[in-house]
């Protein structure tokens, strides 16, 4: 595994180049825009991946994968990307509402776990903190879709931006690494206990 991540060192920071150019372009569009564009991203990306696996699947017989999973996952992302591209608008407001439901009920089963474990757990404070945070967040977005809308656009840019750096960075450290020397220093501190 590590030899592969060494010598595809460029796909790596590639890919955290492509990730950091859409987080910044992202956050210069305006939100509306940038939600549509990341909509059809979206859209292309399962698009794609569906035809790769679908691909994969038929062609060859990957070792640790049955089959008929991987050809069932293209069939999926396949049917996922066209209905996205075919009504991203629709596509949109779907995915907002499920992120908002999700945080909703994320956040009052966090409430609910932290009160009845408050005795229990040392940290139970953290979760009831994520759990209000939780319910915020969705009910920010179920009251105002666009507003709540904005923040996602805002969210996943940042984070587009700090993934695409992390990768890139990650990628040119391995692209000097000898990994013939690092195996050897690593089998001599197991050697050693």
């Amino acid at each position: 595994m590590l030899e592969t991540m060494v010598k595809s060192w460029w796909l790596i920071s590639l890919r955290g180049l492509i990730a950091l150019v859409l987080g910044i372009v992202l956050l210069i569009l305006d939100p509306l825009v940038a939600a549509e564009l990341l909509i059809l991203f979206i859209g292309i990306y399962a698009l794609l991946d569906g035809i790769f696996a679908l691909i994969v699947g038929i062609i060859n017989r990957p070792p640790h994968r049955n089959r008929a999973w991987l050809i069932t996952e293209g069939i999926i992302g396949i049917l996922a990307g066209i209905a996205i591209l075919a009504a991203p608008l629709l596509a949109g407001i779907v995915i907002i509402y499920l992120i908002a439901f999700w945080a909703l009920l994320t956040g009052i089963l966090e409430l609910v776990f932290s009160i009845a474990e408050w005795k229990y757990i040392p940290g139970a404070w953290m979760i009831l903190i994520t759990g209000i945070v939780s319910v915020l967040l969705g009910g920010l977005i179920l009251a105002n879709v666009v507003a709540g809308t904005v923040l996602l656009v805002v969210i996943v840019s940042v984070y587009l931006v700090i993934f695409g750096l992390l990768l890139m960075l990650l990628g040119f450290s391995l692209k000097n690494l000898d990994v013939d020397k690092l195996r050897k220093e690593i089998e001599a501190k197991l050697s050693q206990k």
